[in-house]
């Protein structure tokens, strides 16, 4: 009875949703789609006659009711229009049905820019409505082929084809593993095949894979699994996931996204992307230069005998033994995203999401203290990627920067950044990141951004996109979200929003004092909030990000973390305005920047040189750990390490610290330079990296009444000069930068 219940339920629904249409289309769709595929009328073994008995009645209202069961098709054609490498490319749509997919198409790559475009399908009748559709649009490269997906021949002048598409009608052919032998065999070597189709699939089944391009939402439970399979089977619709797994088996994914029809039951579809196993033909030379975390690259005719291998060669060796593609990473069109393994059970501590939506440490100090040289080689912690944004828009830029951060999605709003400064305007890059708002994102994303992202990074923000389109944008994302909101809950129970505005307008430094003494001061700062929020270990941990050893460090300097705060703000309101020199107060207060004040990297001079091309080749993304990344790149490679308050969060017994100070010492040439800040004045791991081979500096420390930079947020600012190489005879490994 329950599942007669969801079954009727579910009807209801669908009809709700289709109710918009003409009443006579809604009883032909619920004829044939719910009650004829049931009278056995057809011979299942006849696959044309099988698909004329269920087409022919419903051609010619195909469209209008299928816009809202078969989502995901605009999306895999923006995504194909956007990845297309070849010139007046051939196009072949299988399964193309009524021609909407070419209509489609044409409003995102005129179809008068193919050579020619061939509609493939079984069904007369949805041929017949291909024919007169295109017959009206007047165009005279594009074919309809009534044939077999499996038989159909094209002309002898054309012997291949750039791109080939499949929108729900893998799910419908019996025999499709020859069809996809057969777009192997015709698939040009840059040319791209698209697939958007129903799934039901389990992530147990993918053991051992490393070549998905991602699997968020790939799950699907047992109830959906089961449900959605049997449902389908009704209409010769088949959800088994051995179609897919063949899919990637046969070809390189170069995009994959998850996901669910939540108009309609939630019903599980995926767009993918794929390309020949092996299409690039300097693939070998990949393998072994490009994937490897080397901060420089091979030339083309180096020899493959590399001293360090990275973990993307390990897993290329791996795939290619089992016969299996290249993990997606090989496929991406930018060189910025290194291979990592979601699957790894550290990744999921992070619960698919990021901590930082911008970063705290004030990259202006950075440039000051270190004086950043163009010959200089960068490992620097991800966070939001801002700082590293404001290093590689400096005049004076280094020329390598190694981003490392374990949380993936940290990668991904750096990924995302990069790919912004390749391919928009600046109009879009600042309400992207400067206001954190974009109405227009999902649009942004498919036909512009796609292309320079992971597969990885578009999933993710493809699951994400109402990070700029609803709610208060990027800048109220993040773990640390809460501290700015609770902060704003209480300036408006205490009636200081108005005032907070004020003291984001005000235009001189005794307008700032008297607005923060007499208002906002007193209303945050106090013992009601002292006591509800600033001595929760949950609110310092989940909202600004401090972990249980670091509290103890500030407890350790300031005996309460009151004091610590008020420590923090007072000398800032003497430093500068908030309205014109802080952006980083300024967006915690406004929840946005303003063109004249933000990071330096979001003005137009920065814009202008993070937009050239090749601007960025030099950064390189790595999602580990950092003692992982270190061994991994070349020995006595890398001149500045950064790796802010990071090691605050270590076990005081200083086994961690010993092993990731070891780790640098082994990155860094000598007289190499790690920049760290800490809560302490006199933080524990100073002595560890004298031990390590390492001379340490305090090169700022926090007084009272006196800011060390804009954030002051920490009390000491250090700098780790590498005096001892622990791997041996520093003399005879001095790199040439």
């Amino acid at each position: 009875m329950m599942i007669v219940l969801i079954i009727f339920i579910l009807l209801i629904a669908i009809a709700l949703i289709l109710i918009n249409t003409s009443a006579k289309s809604l009883v032909i769709f619920a004829y044939n789609c719910f009650l004829k595929p049931f009278n056995g009328t057809s011979d299942a073994r006849d696959q044309q006659a099988a698909l004329e008995s269920f087409y022919q009645g419903q051609a010619s209202i195909y469209d209008v009711t299928r816009s809202r069961l078969l989502q995901g098709r605009e999306t895999m054609l923006q995504l194909s229009a956007a990845h297309i490498i070849a010139k007046d490319p051939v196009w072949i749509d299988i399964g193309g049905g009524t021609g909407w997919n070419i209509e489609k198409m044409d409003q995102f790559k005129n179809i008068s820019d193919f050579k020619a475009v061939y509609l493939i399908d079984l069904s007369p009748s949805l041929c017949k409505v291909a024919r007169e559709r295109f017959a009206a649009r007047k165009w005279s490269n594009v074919y309809v082929v009534c044939a077999d997906a499996t038989a159909f021949s094209l002309p002898d002048d054309i012997q291949t084809a750039d791109l080939i598409t499949m929108s729900y009608s893998l799910s419908m052919i019996p025999m499709f593993y020859a069809v996809i032998d057969r777009v192997e065999k015709i698939l040009s070597n840059d040319g791209l095949v698209s697939v958007v189709d129903f799934y039901a699939q389990s992530t147990a089944s993918l053991s051992g894979r490393t070549n998905l391009g991602g699997e968020l939402l790939r799950h699907v439970n047992w109830f959906s699994r089961t449900f959605w399979r049997l449902w389908f089977e009704f209409d010769r619709v088949y959800l088994d996931p051995a179609r897919r797994d063949y899919l990637e088996y046969r070809f390189g994914t170069v995009k994959s996204v998850n996901s669910r029809n939540v108009l309609l039951g939630r019903i599980p579809y995926y767009i993918w992307l794929g390309c020949l196993k092996r299409r690039d033909s300097e693939l070998p030379r990949k393998i072994d230069a490009l994937a490897t975390e080397s901060p420089y690259l091979l030339p083309v005719n180096a020899e493959s005998e590399l001293a360090v291998r990275s973990k993307g060669y390990e897993a290329a060796v791996i795939n290619l033994q089992r016969n299996f593609p290249l993990p997606s990473f090989f496929y991406q069109t930018e060189i910025w995203r290194i291979f990592y393994d979601e699957r790894h059970a550290k990744y999921n501590q992070f619960s698919g999401q990021y901590i930082y939506a911008f970063t705290w440490e004030d990259p202006r100090e950075d440039d000051k203290i270190l004086q950043f040289k163009q010959t200089d080689t960068v490992l620097a912690i991800t966070s939001a990627g801002d700082n590293v944004l404001a290093y590689a828009s400096l005049p004076n830029a280094p020329h390598r920067i190694h981003c490392v951060d374990l949380n993936p999605c940290q990668n991904h709003l750096l990924e995302l950044k990069l790919a912004a400064f390749s391919t928009l305007e600046y109009a879009d890059v600042w309400k992207l990141f400067g206001e954190g708002k974009h109405p227009e994102f999902k649009q942004l994303l498919i036909s512009k951004l796609a292309p320079k992202l992971s597969s990885h990074g578009l999933q993710y923000w493809m699951q994400n996109q109402s990070t700029f389109t609803s709610g208060k944008g990027l800048y109220d994302t993040g773990a640390t979200r809460w501290a700015i909101r609770i902060a704003r809950y209480i300036f408006m129970l205490t009636g200081c929003s108005e005032d907070v505005k004020k003291l984001c307008k005000a235009t001189s430094l005794a307008e700032q004092k008297m607005i923060y003494w007499t208002r906002i001061r007193p209303a945050l700062v106090n013992k009601v909030v002292a006591t509800l929020v600033l001595r929760n270990s949950l609110f310092l941990w989940k909202a600004l990000g401090v972990p249980m050893h670091q509290a103890n460090m500030i407890s350790e300097t300031a005996g309460d973390f009151l004091t610590y705060i008020t420590d923090t703000l007072d000398p800032l309101i003497e430093r500068s305005l908030i309205s014109e020199d802080n952006y980083f107060y300024f967006l915690c207060l406004m929840g946005k920047y303003s063109k004249r004040n933000c990071p330096s990297y979001l003005k137009k001079e920065g814009y202008s040189r993070l937009s050239k091309p090749d601007a960025l080749d030099g950064i390189r993304i790595h999602t580990d750990e950092i003692v992982d990344v270190v061994a991994r790149i070349r020995a006595r490679s890398v001149t500045i390490a950064i790796v802010m308050d990071h090691m605050d969060w270590f076990d005081t017994d200083g086994v961690d610290a010993a092993r990731e100070i070891r780790s640098l010492n082994h990155a860094l040439k000598m007289g190499g330079r790690v920049l760290f800040r800490s809560a302490s004045k006199a933080p524990w791991y100073t002595k560890v990296y004298k031990e390590q081979g390492f001379e340490c500096i305090a090169v700022q420390v926090r007084a009272r009444n006196r800011s060390i930079d804009r954030t002051n947020m920490y009390t000491s600012t250090w700098v780790a000069i590498k005096v001892k190489d622990l791997d041996g005879d520093s003399s005879v490994e001095k790199l040439v930068l």
